[in-house]
């Protein structure tokens, strides 16, 4: 590419300088110059095109905008229990067993919290906890949409439910 161009600019330095070699209206002839002159007036030009480096103009730098800096709070960990829990997210039952068709027997009151010691997958309605009170209320079942559980629940046994009470 840059033998191309420089065979262009020898070109059209050739062409200028042989365009000034002719008459002038008035008949007079101009002085003309030899090939060899010619030549190298053009080699020294394409020598100075040769010689000029190539600079590119670095690019502006984008001053960044200032920005407030965010106080966002740092999350505290929490550390998985050791038994598991549950929460309640709403004012659940404690059921007799884990299923809507057995009866209530108290109440697991919003936020309140109770050990996980049994489950039971229902095929209707889903997982259900076993609970052992933390607080003063009954044991009993509660339904896991009900509350949040926080632990490993592969720990927790699988439980079969009680026989329903006529």
């Amino acid at each position: 590419m840059l033998k191309r161009n420089n065979i262009m600019i020898l070109l059209i330095l050739v062409c200028i300088a042989l365009s000034g070699c002719g008459t002038t209206s008035s008949g007079e002839g101009t002085p003309t110059r030899s090939s060899e002159e010619v030549l190298s007036t053009v080699q020294a030009y394409a020598e100075q095109t040769r010689q000029v480096t190539m600079q590119t103009i670095p690019p502006t730098p984008v001053t960044p905008s200032p920005t407030v800096p965010q106080d966002t709070p740092t999350p505290e960990q929490t550390a998985t229990p050791s038994v598991p829990l549950v929460t309640a997210d709403y004012n659940a039952f404690v059921r007799e067993g884990p299923d809507e068709s057995y009866r209530n027997i108290d109440f697991l009151l919003e936020g309140q919290t109770a050990e996980v010691t049994g489950q039971y997958m229902n095929e209707e309605t889903g997982t259900w906890w076993y609970i052992r009170r933390i607080e003063g209320g009954k044991d009993g079942w509660v339904w896991n949409g009900a509350v949040t559980f926080a632990g490993n629940p592969g720990v927790v046994p699988h439980l079969e439910p009680p026989e329903k009470e006529d």
